[in-house]
């Protein structure tokens, strides 16, 4: 392979680690046009014979009730520009389409906008960054009805290409809540880092600085131990959960136990240094011994057919949230079993399980627990008299919609001890909630169709009022000028210092529609692939924008993968893992490509 082509490789996974979107001439040969190459059709597709080939010198069109060209029909036309375009500079260029309707932007045959929707006059924004030279630009537009308009502009903005990232992307700020843009962006090879009374960089003080660290790490499945130490506050997630939040003053070590399913597990730590010694470190350990319990998990609530994960746990103590307990199991409307045998000394046992929702508990084959019915978390008791021993023990439960969790625990009690009655339901726990995605919308309701109030940008903060939606995916606020509102409480918008699982459920709250059984739309990720296969070695057909609706058509076998059509007609595949509406997956067919 020739030099010039491993330098395009290694650039292309830079961008993929760095989160900024670079792109390299696809075609070092390629020469800049001097116009656009205009190609119109008298459909929406852009499919069928063209009626109309032409050059354009610009592509800024407010044609409004209007046509492009007499043989162009007024309304349901189609038209694609291409051209070869020279960027003079190294640089972030942003690109800005306006449309009315639909538009599509690729740079160097990357999708970098797509608003393939009717819809009124609006712009979008994407930013790129751009090695000096040529790119190809294409530019796919649709007209249904009414006014007429297609623009296109860019604009550098500076910057420089992205550090590469190879093993931690550590992000390095001038103050101590993680706040504007870091200073310092660099590749760590580990935290493991004790300053003293220095600092990480010479742009970055000694004191009233913060950091964060992010990257995937490969897991075997099973239990580990992350251990955290810090001078002064740090925050930790695994898997997108939340474990470790201590975002105090003070030299303290942490420690967290977590169950990782196999495979390519997100990492993230978050750091602040008020002043004296700084200290950051992080390593993790996999328990040796774990896993005393047989865990099978069922891609549906009733534990029937076979198991689609099989685990050891070495305790039931689990609160997923809206969260699924490994890949490859749904989010809602699975469930699991547990067995084991564990040695008892004679006399009385008391188990107690928590769940939301159902739950089922056996002793040396007694049921001792059945709390077998969708419910908010609540706790159940049930004792037992044991002869002493080797006992089974076999624990079920199911997950309907919302929350999840499942906890079970047992201790020896007085045989004149009268059974305590059931724990409510607990009370509304008000918290704050910090956003933690670029934007994130406060709307009038508990769903995407109810109306936007206004839009909060990363690291702001909002009062919870200690109330969740039905399906858990939503928390109420309190908005400054105390009105009630909605926010997503996906742990990917919004990280917030209570669990949004366990608060319960606003009595006033609006609503939220179930989608039907054949559709779902995509999240999880700015921009999502769809492929022509049900697996990454598939070629990309296109890039589809978080929120789309897509209609759901079918899966592979292991329900990984939806085969799903686009509003567009385009149909593809794509990892279930950004695909809502996942208790509607083992519904569909399986179906091959």
């Amino acid at each position: 392979m020739k030099k010039q082509q491993w330098l395009l490789i290694f650039l292309a996974a830079a961008a993929l680690l760095s989160g900024l979107l670079v792109l390299v001439p696809a075609n070092p040969l390629l020469a800049a046009d001097s116009s656009w190459q205009a190609t119109y059709w008298n459909n929406k597709t852009l499919t069928g014979t063209a009626v109309l080939q032409r050059n354009e010198n610009e592509l800024n069109y407010d044609w409004g009730d209007g046509v492009p060209d007499p043989i162009i029909d007024k309304d349901n036309f189609s038209a694609r520009w291409t051209r070869s375009i020279n960027f003079p500079s190294s640089s972030a260029y942003r690109f800005t389409a306006t449309m009315d309707d639909g538009m599509r932007v690729y740079v160097d045959n990357v999708l970098i906008i797509d608003s393939w929707t009717d819809s009124q006059v609006h712009s979008l924004s994407a930013d790129v960054y751009l090695n000096a030279g040529d790119h190809s630009v294409k530019v796919e537009y649709y007209e249904a009805g009414g006014k007429a308009i297609a623009k296109l502009s860019w604009v550098p903005i500076g910057g420089t290409a992205p550090v590469p990232i190879a093993n931690w992307k550590g992000e390095y700020f001038n103050n101590a809540n993680l706040s504007g843009s870091p200073v310092v962006v660099r590749d760590d090879a580990s935290i493991n880092f004790d300053w003293g009374v220095g600092s990480p960089a010479t742009t970055v003080p000694a004191d009233q600085f913060s950091a964060r660290w992010t990257r995937s790490q490969t897991f075997e499945a099973g239990r580990y131990r992350f251990v955290m130490q810090v001078d002064d506050g740090a925050r930790l997630w695994v898997n997108n959960q939340l474990v470790i939040n201590q975002w105090v003053n003070g030299n303290t070590t942490y420690t967290a136990e977590v169950d990782l399913p196999s495979g390519s597990v997100p990492i993230q730590m978050e750091y602040f240094e008020n002043v004296g010694g700084a200290v950051a470190k992080l390593s993790w350990t996999k328990l040796t011994g774990s896993g005393d319990w047989t865990a099978q998990f069922f891609n549906n609530k009733t534990l029937t057919g076979s198991p689609v994960l099989t685990r050891t746990d070495s305790q039931i103590n689990f609160n997923w949230g809206a969260a699924s307990p490994a890949t490859g199991i749904n989010v809602d409307n699975f469930s699991a079993r547990w067995t084991r045998m564990l040695n008892f000394a004679a006399g009385r046992y008391r188990f107690t399980a928590t769940s939301d929702d159902g739950v089922r508990v056996w002793v040396n084959g007694q049921l001792v627990i059945n709390g077998w019915s969708d419910h908010q978390p609540q706790t159940f008791t049930g004792d037992i008299d044991l002869a002493g021993g080797s006992v089974p023990l076999q624990v079920e439960y199911y997950e309907a919609v919302g929350g999840a969790q499942v906890q079970v625990s047992w201790a020896p009690v007085s045989t004149t001890t009268p059974t305590p009655a059931p724990t409510p339901s607990p009370a509304p726990s008000a918290g704050i909630g910090t956003v933690v995605s670029a934007y994130l919308n406060i709307r009038t309701g508990p769903g995407v169709q109810y109306s936007i109030i206004t839009t909060l940008v990363r690291n702001q903060t909002v009062n919870l009022t200690g109330y969740r939606s039905s399906d858990a995916n939503w928390v109420q606020i309190t908005m400054t000028n105390g009105t009630k509102a909605w926010v997503s409480g996906k742990p990917y918008y919004l990280q917030t210092n209570v669990t949004i699982a366990n608060m319960p459920v606003a009595p006033d709250a609006p609503a939220t529609p179930t989608p039907p059984s054949g559709s779902g739309t995509v999240y999880n990720a700015y921009y999502v692939n769809l492929r022509s296969g049900p697996g990454v070695s598939y070629p990309v057909i296109t890039a589809v924008a978080a929120g789309s609706n897509v209609t759901l058509i079918g899966r592979n076998g292991s329900s990984t993968w939806i085969k799903m059509r686009l509003t567009n007609g385009t149909v593809g595949w794509m990892s279930a893992t950004y695909v809502s509406n996942s208790a509607a997956f083992p519904t569909l067919p399986v179906v091959g490509n």
